[in-house]
């Protein structure tokens, strides 16, 4: 095997424990566009591993609440 294969794979590697260690438990929320231009919004809740996706603002955060409240 050549050392930059080596070094590849072992980036790879790397990149992929950083990514990991510094995951966050909290709720990611972001916005997106289609090929249209239309705007959805996704939503990723890490600790139960749910995620979902709104067509409006107002979808997304009655969902966020939920989350919330079948935490506590």
């Amino acid at each position: 095997m050549k050392i930059i294969e080596v070094w590849l794979q072992l980036k790879s590697k790397l990149q992929k424990l950083v990514t990991a260690l510094s995951a966050s438990s909290e709720l990611q929320v972001w916005q997106k566009s289609d090929r249209y231009g239309h705007i959805y919004w996704r939503a990723y809740n890490p600790i139960t591993g749910r995620s979902a996706c709104f067509g409006s603002e107002a979808e997304m955060r009655i969902w966020i609440e939920m989350q919330y409240y079948q935490e506590m």
